[in-house]
């Protein structure tokens, strides 16, 4: 419980504009004055303000106009209340089809908040509707003001903002409502006693303006016409454009105020009627001139999973172009480069959604033909996307990785052109594939999830070598990719891509593969089951032998290195509850494991002596404890 301040009403004058001529700021226009009344303030001669119950036509914005151009900047204040008159201000974007554009303190904007900013003023309030545009030229002088605030609890805070907002929406205090008739300043015949309220009011602005003006704003109601107003048929006692003032407040007794007093939510009948004013919420998504789409792909399922890392705000539109789910990702006050979103969405309903990944711009930006923001893109819930479309206008986007799973469908995966792209990571993709041409910064390719080295001892594996990005260096892996990438047919197409440095073919399903044009290359990990590139064919590994034959020669300074390992199905018994094996031999389904895969001697030989012959050491390895059976060619079945 607090003792709150009586509410001191101030008379203020601004500097008016016309249709003919602008006031300069900080002079006295004496024909156009506003008066705080309550929460708000109005224009003296203009008609009387518009009301949330009860709306003025005239200070309603246009759709348009709520739409694309409500602009708001702060005079003054801490980065926490400003932080605060933002979040709070979102209720009615929420509500209704409205959009408020924080600007910079160097822009002009048709809102200006000032916190204890004018002298003396300990009344909060805002101007209504579209009265602030008979003031835009006085742009150092606020247009909403909220007071004491360092002697206010949330609720109160929160309170002021709604209202504030609210009204400038065009919406003004609800006891201006036609039906509003509190006992308090009511006749024992139902008649409004407005001596009793003349006298609080007078006593207030101490007789500084003539009563048959100041009772337009405290006391008349708006004129009950069709063509003059909107409002609701009945006064709404939850709406948060309730002022809370009380009979104990008109009869001078000092007010006791409990932060349960203040309506801090939007009534039901707040968010109807705004929508009827201005339609329906856009969601929180940003207008087409200030989104630039990056990324999008289809979404099937209730959930999906992806990190972004970006030096500019993103958003992500949930369900299409038009989405009303929008969820903004700003980088934090204290990024000073680069940021990661960890994103994790769940969705109320299982159906197929499209999702847009865009960059959002400032106001007033102009939609830029090329992105700097996106940097890196790591899709790990893949498994039930499709249709992905990383565009071309990034030009920043140097990481991407996907992983699909068992639901993925396959499809063409073509990045030509995509010359900012460094490192590129497709897992688990079956039987797609994949183009990749002019990608003059390309350096990785890979179908695991990042490039595994072995240590400098190659008799068995060690740890990994550090290539330069933490992220791509994994442990020596025990166990393959657990579906395969790659089809079996022209499943991988590399072309001009000649800073190509380090290619992880993981499990595929690749049959053949030219590295001749790859000068650039210095190291190549291959594994596959003995039916693809590793061992397939017959004798066993003559496919392996036609594509490492075509590896480009090294010079002795920068010798290459090549993994090859084997990946066989292994049966795997049943568990019970326990993790205990049900039976010795119970098999439930085949796991790929690095394995023992058959490999002609002659083969085996002749790749020891032509690769090092071009300057590539090979490790033969499958797993430890694993390595490659080397048969000889007349005796396939030892």
């Amino acid at each position: 419980m607090r003792k709150l301040l009586l509410l001191s009403v101030v008379l203020l004058f601004f500097a008016g504009c016309s249709k003919d001529e602008t006031t300069s700021s900080g002079q006295a226009d004496q024909t156009e004055a506003f008066v705080p009344h309550f929460y708000g303030a109005a224009m003296l001669n203009t008609p009387a303000p518009a009301t949330r119950g009860v709306a003025n036509a005239m200070k309603v914005w246009s759709k348009p106009m709520a739409a694309n151009n409500l602009t708001v900047k702060f005079l003054n204040g801490s980065a926490g209340y400003q932080e605060y008159v933002k979040e709070v201000a979102k209720e009615w974007e929420k509500a209704a089809g409205v959009r408020f554009f924080f600007v910079g303190s160097d822009k002009p904007a048709t809102v200006r908040i000032g916190f204890d900013y004018v002298p003396g003023m300990m009344s909060s309030w805002s101007l209504t509707g579209t009265d602030h545009m008979q003031v835009y030229g006085q742009q150092s002088e606020a247009t909403m003001h909220f007071a004491q605030w360092r002697r206010a609890g949330d609720a109160q805070k929160r309170s002021d903002v709604l209202r504030a907002f609210g009204q400038v929406l065009g919406l003004e205090l609800e006891f201006r409502h036609p039906m509003f008739h509190p006992a308090w300043i009511t006749n024992a015949d139902g008649s409004v006693n407005e001596t009793a309220i003349r006298e609080y009011w007078e006593n207030e602005l101490a007789n500084y303006i003539a009563w048959d003006e100041l009772k337009k704003i405290v006391l008349d109601p708006l004129e009950d016409q069709a063509f003059f107003i909107h409002k609701t048929e009945y006064y709404d006692q939850w709406s948060v454009m309730n002022w809370p003032f009380y009979e104990m407040i008109a009869r001078n007794i000092p007010p006791i105020e409990f932060d349960e007093d203040y309506i801090t939510e939007l009534s039901e009948n707040d968010k109807s009627f705004a929508q009827f004013l201005y339609g329906e919420s856009f969601g929180g998504t940003p207008p087409d001139n200030l989104f630039v789409p990056l990324i999008e792909f289809e979404c099937t399922g209730s959930s999906t999973r992806f990190s972004v890392t970006t030096t500019k705000n993103l958003g992500v539109r949930w369900d299409g172009e038009v989405s009303k789910e929008y969820t903004a990702y700003d980088l934090p006050d204290y990024t000073t480069s680069e940021h990661t979103f960890m994103i994790n969405k769940t969705f109320d309903e299982t159906k197929t959604r499209k999702i847009v990944i865009g960059e959002v711009l400032d106001y007033g930006e102009a939609k830029p033909d090329y992105s700097y923001a996106l940097t890196r893109f790591d899709f790990k819930g893949a498994n039930n996307a499709g249709a992905i479309d990383i565009k071309p206008v990034n030009h920043a986007l140097s990481y991407i990785r996907i992983i699909g799973g068992s639901d993925f469908i396959s499809r063409e995966f073509n990045f030509t052109g995509y010359e900012y792209l460094k490192e590129l990571y497709l897992v688990r993709i079956g039987d797609s594939k994949v183009i990749l041409d002019n990608c003059s910064n390309l350096e990785t390719f890979a179908t695991s999830k990042g490039i595994w080295k072995p240590g400098e001892s190659y008799s068995e594996p060690t740890d990994p070598i550090d290539i330069g990005d933490y992220e791509s260096v994994f442990a020596w892996p025990d166990y393959p990719e657990s579906l395969y990438s790659l089809s079996d047919t022209g499943g991988l197409t590399i072309l001009n891509c000649n800073k190509l440095k380090q290619i992880s073919l993981e499990n595929t399903q690749l049959t053949n593969f030219n590295f001749g044009d790859l000068l650039a290359l210095e190291y190549v990990y291959l594994s596959s089951f003995s039916g693809f590139i590793v061992g397939g064919t017959d004798p066993y590994g003559k496919l392996l032998l036609d594509a490492v034959n075509t590896l480009p020669a090294k010079v002795a300074a920068s010798k290459g290195s090549i993994v090859l390992r084997g990946i066989a199905f292994r049966l795997y018994p049943s568990e019970n509850e326990t993790g205990n094996a049900i039976g010795p031999i119970t098999p439930v389904r085949p796991n790929p494991v690095y394995d023992q895969i058959p490999i002609d001697r002659v083969i085996y030989n002749t790749i020891n002596q032509n690769l090092p012959a071009k300057n590539w050491n090979v490790v033969w390895e499958s797993g430890f404890y694993h390595p490659i059976i080397y048969l000889n060619s007349t005796n396939h079945n030892n």
